[in-house]
């Protein structure tokens, strides 16, 4: 049988999702409380993968069991042996054919950031950058990524293959010095989002113009991006599948 389960997590002191050795991990937590639960080796497969620091509001992992119980008793039997920073939210079984990668059609990630005095007690959950920034340079930068394009600019050295996304929508918004960035694509590939962020944000500081970010994204990455904010402000929002 396969479960699907939707979790969510404060990335503050993991060494981001997928399991390392001898780190911290937030699939390496839930696969070893499922394998109290199934008492035998249990993989989790999830939508994608986060890095260290960023936080989950809603991601989505699946795992196969021949153990039966029923759909929420796996969400109280997980959260029974998590850490007090990861939590089920809830737990279904679906259908074999179901993928919480492959099914996926879309995502959105939220980054926010804070224009006003540095705050301790959100340092990790928010980036402090504590510097005015143009809202709506801003938001006339974002419209250049909105549609199809290749991102390769924007994405990790390390990672090559297909590099073409559609990005369905980038909002931008303040809320009395927090800036809100919202974005949502049929996928992002490796610091995807935070270059994209990151450069967006030396527009706002008017660092570099508009026509330079649309160099880049033209140049499909010959000229890379250099600018990649800071984890501690990027949320996993939402997953998306055909039914929801």
């Amino acid at each position: 049988m396969r479960v699907k389960c939707i979790v969510s997590y404060d990335g503050s002191k993991f060494h981001g999702f997928q399991v390392q050795e001898k780190e911290r991990t937030v699939q390496g937590e839930i696969q070893k409380a499922l394998k109290k639960i199934n008492e035998t080796e249990t993989i989790i497969h999830a939508s994608g993968r986060t890095d260290a620091k960023v936080h989950a509001v809603h991601q989505v992992f699946h795992f196969d069991t021949q153990k039966e119980l029923p759909a929420q008793q796996w969400k109280r039997a997980i959260n029974h042996f998590m850490p007090n920073d990861i939590y089920i939210l809830d737990a279904s079984y679906v259908d074999e054919n179901f993928h919480s990668r492959y099914s996926a059609v879309k995502k959105e990630y939220r980054y926010y950031l804070n224009t006003k005095e540095y705050n301790p007690f959100e340092t990790n959950y928010i980036f402090q950058y504590g510097r005015p920034l143009d809202i709506n340079l801003m938001r006339e930068a974002a419209q250049i990524f909105l549609g199809e394009h290749n991102f390769a600019s924007f994405c990790s050295y390390d990672q090559y293959g297909n590099t073409i996304r559609i990005l369905y929508s980038f909002d931008i918004e303040d809320n009395d010095g927090i800036i809100m960035f919202r974005l949502t694509g049929n996928g992002f590939r490796r610091y995807m989002v935070r270059h994209l962020v990151g450069g967006i944000i030396q527009v706002g500081a008017k660092r570099i113009s508009i026509d330079v970010l649309s160099e880049m994204l033209e140049s499909c990455g010959e000229k890379k991006c250099l600018f990649k904010a800071k984890p501690q402000g990027l949320y996993l929002q939402e997953v998306y599948y055909e039914e929801s």
